[in-house]
């Protein structure tokens, strides 16, 4: 298969996968998030969703392919002119760490963190 086939027919799964998801389910938020994971050298594409005074977020990845500008920007592309969601972009060169005065966080279901004993 030549590369031009495979882009095509990345773009319409990822397309398919979109709508697959994207229910406009009534009292839910969506947006879409763009990952550039240099772990795995990749770029990976998801759905979010959260319904109305939920705290639960979902996610499901509609694409991945590996790290390469051009692909990234086809797919970029079709997805902007596909939806209107907003887009978020995330590295993973830049994650976030979690500090260390966080006691307790609910939302990601982590109880209180020991604390040394000095």
């Amino acid at each position: 298969m030549d590369k031009e086939t495979e882009l095509r027919l990345g773009i319409k799964s990822m397309l398919s996968q979109y709508d697959h998801y994207f229910t406009r389910a009534p009292h839910t938020r969506y947006w879409l998030v763009v990952v550039d994971n240099h772990f795995e050298n990749c770029y990976s594409f998801f759905i979010y969703m959260q319904r109305l005074k939920a705290k639960l977020v979902k996610s499901y990845e509609i694409a991945c392919f590996k790290r390469d500008k051009s692909l990234y920007k086809h797919y970029l592309a079709s997805l902007k002119q596909h939806s209107n969601l907003n887009i978020e972009y995330r590295d993973t060169r830049h994650l976030i760490c979690p500090d260390k005065y966080i006691q307790k966080d609910p939302i990601h279901g982590h109880g209180a963190i020991p604390t040394s004993a000095t």
